[in-house]
């Protein structure tokens, strides 16, 4: 019992830092199906000290179990600033399960953000086309199937549409990205 009467005087990093481990601890345990949600720390914390996300809109398109959000707030936090009032956050994955680890592990990092489920190649619930200042991601690799039939006249392809043997995220992101803004993922 004084264990669990304790638990509120825990600080919700610790929450945060806990979580973050048991997703490491389960993205292993599955292997390559693992990778669908869950990107190392250390690469996530090398994107984000490059990309220098200080303030504005963030965007992933497969945004996995947001740990590209969490490492910004952080980053955010070590230049003194409140996450919170620096930063919004805005992100979609395929799978429903996925949305739902995004969103627990905003929560237990003290964030909020605009996490939906859809399939980036074909539906853009956030209205995407030049919108955020940052695009963070690390999305699948070889995508096949895509059918480029429906994505023949969404304008988020204006730089071309990717064959269908290899549809890359690069054209989306490019899509989603402010001119003036900042763009990196991993090829």
């Amino acid at each position: 019992m004084r264990v669990l009467n304790g638990l509120g005087e825990i600080e919700g990093d610790a929450f945060g830092k806990i979580y973050e481990y048991f997703l490491g601890k389960f993205a292993m345990a599955e292997g390559q199906k693992g990778g669908v949600f869950y990107t190392p720390s250390s690469i996530v914390k090398l994107i984000v000290e490059i990309i220098e996300p200080y303030h504005g809109k963030i965007f992933d398109p497969a945004c996995g179990s947001g740990g590209m959000f969490v490492q910004s707030a952080e980053f955010v936090g070590r230049h003194q600033k409140r996450a919170a009032e620096e930063l919004t956050v805005f992100g979609t994955e395929k799978a429903n399960d996925t949305v739902k680890l995004a969103k627990m592990n905003l929560a237990v990092h003290g964030l909020s953000g605009d996490i939906r489920e859809s399939n980036t190649y074909y539906e853009d619930p956030h209205k995407a086309l030049g919108k955020f200042d940052f695009v963070m991601a690390n999305p699948p690799f070889n995508v096949s199937g895509v059918d480029k039939e429906r994505l023949s006249d969404d304008p988020r392809f204006s730089y071309g549409i990717p064959s269908t043997d290899n549809a890359n995220f690069r054209y989306h992101c490019r899509g989603s990205w402010k001119f003036i803004g900042r763009w990196i993922q991993l090829f």
